[in-house]
C-alpha cells in the first residue's frame, strides 16, 4: 500500500500537476468574477491567451516545462 501511495505522490505532486492546479484556481477566480453577460473581461481573455500560448501539443499534451 505504501509503495502505491509513493507512486501516486509522484504524479500528484509533479510540477505539471501543481501548475495545472494553480491554473485551474486562477481560471476559477476569473470565471467567478464574471457575471456571464457580454464578452468575457479582458483579464480572462489575457489569462486564456497566456495559458494556450504555453500549451504543449507534443507527446505529453500538457503545459511546457520552461
Amino acid at each position: 500500500m505504501l509503495e502505491v501511495l509513493a507512486k501516486l505522490r509522484l504524479h500528484v505532486e509533479s510540477p505539471v500537476t501543481l501548475r495545472a492546479t494553480a491554473a485551474a484556481r486562477e481560471l476559477e477566480a476569473l470565471v467567478t468574477s464574471w457575471d456571464g453577460d457580454g464578452a468575457p473581461p479582458d483579464a480572462m481573455v489575457a489569462w486564456a491567451s497566456r495559458f494556450f500560448a504555453d500549451w504543449d501539443v507534443g507527446e505529453n499534451g500538457g503545459l511546457r516545462e520552461d
